[in-house]
């Protein structure tokens, strides 16, 4: 099951942009595996930026995706798998 969230959060980014943490909810989510990344050209009609999308997992145990959007320079918590 998973829940869209699609909030902007604070990510620290190692050199090659790969999330490594994240602050949500007023703590830190250390990223323990990556699980897949994906390019996205958004819905462009509508003026939605193109982004990096990146499916983490977090504490061995609850996955995410994280979304780097280009053009905006901004992180946002796209969903939450439980």
């Amino acid at each position: 099951m998973s829940k869209v969230v699609n909030q902007p959060v604070l990510v620290l980014a190692d050199k090659h942009m790969r999330p490594s943490r994240f602050f949500w909810f007023n703590r830190w989510f250390y990223v323990s595996g990556l699980m897949d990344i994906w390019n996205e050209a958004g819905k462009w009609w509508d003026g939605e930026p193109e982004k990096t999308v990146y499916r983490v997992l977090c504490n061995k145990d609850t996955m995410f995706e994280i979304e780097f959007r280009r053009s905006e320079r901004q992180w946002v918590l796209y969903k939450v798998y439980d």
